[in-house]
């Protein structure tokens, strides 16, 4: 995710109805609602209780990860004992595994060349980020199934 305002457009491609509808949802029109994401004609960008309310109604995660990203966080989905089984468990591992390869596999196509420029840094710290999160999710989704009640 690049900065805010794609945020806001994925947020925006998630809720059913697209823009036109994010921008009803949060009382404006279309026009008003693209001004603000533009920050034409004299208008604001958004305030933090309009980006939280698109983040809802998209049912995304869109602006935390923007904000982790931001500040080199990542965001991680804990699930609670009601969601998981071991199928979930097994669906989570697979997951967990193919992030790492993916990271491997970008690691691999970049020092083929012998050096690691910034846009291979880049994508491959964001394929990492996901691994990590996803590892995460994994050991956290485990420990929630099996932990003593």
């Amino acid at each position: 995710m690049g900065d805010i305002k794609d945020a806001v457009k994925a947020m925006c491609e998630a809720m059913p109805g697209g823009r036109a509808a994010m921008a009803g949802a949060l009382g404006m029109s279309p026009t008003s609602f693209n001004n603000r994401l533009y920050e034409k004609n004299g208008c604001k960008f958004f305030d933090r209780h309009d980006l939280e309310a698109m983040e809802d109604l998209s049912n995304t995660h869109h602006l935390a990860d923007y904000f982790a990203a931001r500040r080199g966080r990542i965001t991680v989905r804990v699930q609670s004992r009601d969601e998981l089984d071991p199928v979930e468990l097994f669906t989570l591992a697979t997951l967990t595994a193919a992030h790492k390869g993916q990271v491997d596999l970008a690691i691999q196509h970049s020092i083929s060349d012998g050096i690691i420029n910034s846009s291979e840094e880049r994508d491959i710290l964001a394929l990492h980020s996901q691994y990590v999160a996803a590892r995460d999710a994994y050991v956290r989704a485990i420990i929630a199934l099996h932990k003593a009640q």
